[in-house]
């Protein structure tokens, strides 16, 4: 038999107290639960900054004011004879500098880096950056659009369809400009 079966009263002895909980035991469930808040704040606030609109050069152009200075994505075909791969900003920095044209609107680009593997005159093209109001900082460089205004990109992907590997002459008017308008721009 146990002193339990017995009803003694060695149950009732008082135990010694447990130890008093340290500082770092005491705060370590708040560090916890601040440092899942912070992680939760800064996965939610990643994902609503890191999200870039997709904008057509005809829609960019109209929103411009309302985008200000924030980075989208914007969308368009490069007018054949504004491209020029080897230029230099005024900084003496490498870019590529065209106009790019969709809807009927033009647009002026300065890219900074390589451009993409693809890159030809009438296949759209995806570019990451932000307007600028200014005209290209390129020497002897005013662009088709020549509005004061142009888009800085830092990343160009070649939008790829089921058009860009036919022959340019079954290739339909991706551009939104009309042929015409363009060669005249270029001749100007």
């Amino acid at each position: 038999m146990t002193d339990a079966d017995t009803g003694t009263t060695e149950d009732l002895v008082p135990r010694p107290p447990r130890p008093a909980r340290t500082g770092a035991r005491r705060w370590l469930p708040l560090f916890i639960a601040f440092g899942a808040i912070v992680a939760v704040v800064g996965l939610v606030w990643n994902l609503v900054d890191g999200a870039l609109f997709l904008y057509d050069a005809d829609e960019a152009v109209e929103r411009r004011t309302e985008l200000g200075d924030e980075r989208f994505t914007l969308t368009g075909a490069p007018i054949g004879c504004s491209i020029r791969k080897d230029a230099f900003d005024t900084n003496g920095e490498p870019v590529v500098v065209f106009s790019m044209s969709f809807g009927g609107k033009a647009i002026d680009v300065v890219h900074r880096g390589d451009p993409a593997e693809l890159f030809v005159a009438g296949v759209p093209v995806v570019l990451d950056g932000a307007w600028v109001e200014s005209p290209p900082p390129v020497d002897g460089y005013t662009g088709l659009a020549d509005d004061g205004w142009h888009y800085a990109s830092d990343r160009m992907r070649v939008k790829h369809d089921q058009i860009s590997n036919t022959d340019d002459e079954d290739r339909p008017d991706v551009s939104g400009i009309e042929a015409t308008s363009a060669a005249e721009a270029c001749r100007a």
